[in-house]
């Protein structure tokens, strides 16, 4: 008797967590955002990739060494893996019809550029980025367990060229056979010449997106953005992964103001 095998892993339990800073981070998987049926997520600004990065140690000289971890009470130690959402496509404010997002100046160019990449009108291979190196801006963010309890995880605020020449192209040993790369065959920029500018003109502006949170010490100012962002998620204009983030960072300021 022979039993089927799944190599997808659980998203339930803490998310890891490590002190903020700068660490040599390698590009693991690379996959779409798809709903638990498979579909692409749509919203507002378009459809997401997902890039999942391995975050390294360092020694003195900022040469990575091996895999940070992560220990959840009660399980097995695992290697500190962080996803980062980027735009891939975005959806036309006038047609409706989804266009690369991939422009010289968006944000998505800039993480593949942090990746090798260099911008040309060809089409882009994710595959042969698989493994190479960034250096990524860990941040903390307040959230959640499932019933309730606060604590601290780790996010990738951003990302950025790692200076160090180190052995590019290769997973850590073990690394691949955990997470195994899924990707899109390829990422199409469609952009030529001059529709560059027009695709850029009709994309939303990165700051209107990332909709950062009030930073007053007021707390009807929070609670008033906490429905606003509420009303964007419902309407669809914020995913499911932003305003869980954003709604929980406000939360946690409101809890300290009422302390």
């Amino acid at each position: 008797m022979k039993l089927p095998t799944s190599n997808k892993t659980s998203s339930f339990g803490l998310k890891p967590y490590i002190k903020k800073g700068y660490y040599p981070a390698k590009l693991l998987k690379v996959e779409p955002y798809l709903d638990k049926e498979g579909k692409l997520i749509e919203g507002k600004y378009g459809h997401q990739l997902i890039l999942e990065f391995v975050i390294f140690a360092k020694d003195a000289n900022d040469v990575p060494t091996e895999p940070m971890m992560f220990k959840e009470e009660g399980k097995d130690e695992v290697p500190v893996i962080i996803p980062k959402f980027v735009y891939h496509e975005y959806k036309d404010k006038k047609t409706g019809a989804f266009q690369t997002a991939i422009t010289p100046n968006s944000a998505i160019t800039a993480v593949l550029k942090s990746l090798g990449w260099t911008f040309s009108e060809e089409d882009v291979d994710i595959e042969p980025l698989v493994g190479e190196w960034v250096e990524a801006n860990i941040n903390d963010y307040p959230t959640k367990t499932k019933d309730g309890k606060a604590y601290t995880a780790s996010t990738i605020a951003d990302v950025g060229v790692y200076a160090n020449d180190v052995n590019k192209g290769s997973i850590p040993k073990g690394l691949k056979d955990i997470r195994p790369s899924k990707k899109p065959e390829a990422v199409s920029k469609q952009v030529k010449n001059n529709g560059i500018a027009e695709a850029e003109k009709n994309m939303p502006k990165e700051e209107d997106m990332k909709r950062a949170p009030v930073t007053e010490d007021d707390p009807e100012k929070s609670r008033s953005k906490i429905k606003e962002l509420n009303k964007l998620h419902k309407d669809g204009f914020l995913t499911d992964d932003g305003h869980k983030q954003a709604t929980e960072q406000l939360q946690a300021k409101l809890d300290a103001l009422n302390k």
